[in-house]
């Protein structure tokens, strides 16, 4: 569980770092308004904290289920968002990250959700 916290906390890093240093990179001048940037910075510092929130309950994951389950909850909500974005938001040729992320999303998923009875078992063992 312990890595795939980390690795959970490493994709919010890098999602934070995109929206909050690279999103003039990845978007025209035109299609990013002050509002899409308002909106990329707060998500860019909400994905800060999650990563912080990751790592620092990749030491102790038994100590720390409501990291756990807000790691869950995110995982989830990012797999609808990505494939609400691939199904019907974005062109074909826009999908790329979107569909990358979907890959990762889902397979953290499964993978905390396929660890979780283990670190509940050890908790209360």
């Amino acid at each position: 569980m312990s890595v795939l916290l980390r690795i959970a906390a490493a994709v919010s890093f890098a999602w934070a770092l995109v929206l909050l240093a690279f999103k003039e990179a990845l978007f025209s001048p035109t299609a990013l308004t002050p509002l899409g940037r308002a909106f990329a910075n707060g998500l860019g510092v909400g994905q800060l904290v999650f990563a912080y929130l990751f790592w620092y309950a990749s030491g102790a994951p038994a100590a720390n289920r409501g990291t756990l389950y807000a790691a869950m909850m995110l995982m989830a909500r990012r797999t609808a968002n990505d494939l609400y974005q691939l199904l019907v938001l974005l062109p074909p040729d826009q999908a790329l990250i979107s569909l990358a992320d979907l890959v990762v999303s889902v397979a953290l998923l499964v993978g905390i959700l396929e660890a979780l009875p283990r670190v509940i078992g050890s908790k209360s063992a």
